[in-house]
């Protein structure tokens, strides 16, 4: 409404100059009014790419707040299952205690019948002895009075042979102790093989209990890992937009934030003349920017060189043969360059060309070669 506005105007103001100058006059006013609506029509190409690009950052913006909503959800299960492995590491100890306890009150108990029993086998013992002792002397006894007592010896024989019943009483009670005695050893032994196999399982639970510390350890370490690299990523797409902000207006440098990753994207022409794999003056000024950036973090730096479709000239394919080796070379001129005077690790970067092979237009006309011809950097977390 605005345009349409804007050229009534002019075409009113055109209407009044031509009633009241020259010919010459209206000619100019004319050819004024061609640059202006062409101004008008790039002013509103202009307009519809940037909000082509707010767009763009928008639906980045609403990845990144997605991302970062699911990370806060692991962290928060993580948290869930940390609290009940600490509930069921305290019930397993309980229940050690417990057992530790049924074990030593099963010990006391049968350490307690054992030595009741050795008491009542004394006791026994003891017994035998004293009637084999009695025997003994009652046999002498009837030996020295055979002849003057032999109705006294009839009786001692009596006696004996009852002594003798109840020596065999006593020997079958030993016996049936004996047996029990027997009994209540296997009872303890197989005691003494549930007190081991209780062991070996609190073993089993104190190990499985370790392994589950340890894999909690190693999920927050990655966790914090990925939180690390995250910040130290922002942090350097902030640096860079400061640094290389007219650029980035002008659309040669391109930041995108990708998963874990920060990609800055160079067009060819204001690092490399046309042809050429020498870093320019103005390109050398760039990378030494970006370079201040990069010193400020320790992630690794994956240099890319893409090239469009178009054959090299015959003049330049004695040097580079095909558009691979071209790619390659200024990829691996930038490392050299960021490797050298602003010294950054070596051990960081590496290079690569993709030639034509990865394209971001259709290679149909200049405008889309020129896109195709690009830098990329990319900074991820260590390898």
């Amino acid at each position: 409404m605005f345009k349409h506005r804007y050229y009534f105007y002019l075409c009113v103001v055109c209407f009044v100059a031509v009633a009241c100058v020259s010919k010459e006059k209206y000619e100019e006013l004319e050819e004024t009014l061609a640059d202006t609506r062409t101004q008008l029509e790039q002013k509103s190409q202009n307009l519809e790419e940037l909000e082509r690009k707010h767009d763009e950052l928008q639906e980045k913006l609403n990845t990144f707040a997605q991302d970062r909503s699911e990370i806060q959800s692991q962290l928060l299960e993580l948290e869930n299952k940390e609290q009940a492995l600490s509930e069921t590491i305290a019930q397993k100890q309980a229940l050690i205690v417990r057992i530790d306890e049924a074990r030593r009150r099963l010990e006391n108990k049968l350490q307690s019948q054992i030595d009741k029993r050795e008491q009542k086998i004394k006791e026994m013992e003891e017994a035998v002895a004293k009637l084999n002792e009695t025997k003994k002397m009652l046999e002498i006894n009837l030996l020295a009075q055979l002849e003057n007592q032999a109705r006294t010896i009839k009786q001692q024989q009596k006696m004996i042979s009852e002594l003798d019943n109840q020596k065999h009483y006593v020997e079958i009670d030993l016996i049936d102790l004996k047996e029990q005695i027997a009994i209540q050893e296997r009872t303890i032994n197989e005691q003494m093989q549930i007190i081991a196999e209780l062991d070996f399982t609190r073993l089993k639970i104190e190990v499985s209990l370790q392994d589950r510390a340890s894999e909690i350890e190693l999920r927050e370490k990655r966790i914090k890992e990925l939180q690390d690299n995250i910040v130290q990523r922002d942090r350097a797409k902030r640096q860079i937009e400061t640094d290389l902000k007219e650029q980035i207006k002008a659309q040669e440098v391109k930041l995108e934030k990708l998963v874990g990753k920060l990609k800055v994207t160079f067009v060819d022409r204001i690092l490399f003349n046309s042809g050429s794999a020498e870093i320019n003056a103005e390109g050398r000024q760039l990378l030494s920017k970006l370079a201040e950036s990069l010193k400020q973090n320790n992630q690794y730096i994956l240099v890319e060189g893409h090239t469009d479709n178009v054959p090299i000239g015959l003049e330049l394919r004695e040097k580079y043969p095909t558009n691979w080796d071209l790619s390659v070379a200024r990829s691996a001129a930038v490392v050299r360059y960021l490797t050298g005077k602003p010294g950054i690790a070596p051990h960081r970067f590496a290079a690569c060309g993709y030639s034509f092979y990865k394209p971001v237009a259709s290679n149909e006309t200049e405008k889309d070669r020129q896109q195709n011809r690009r830098i990329e950097i990319i900074l991820a977390s260590q390898r």
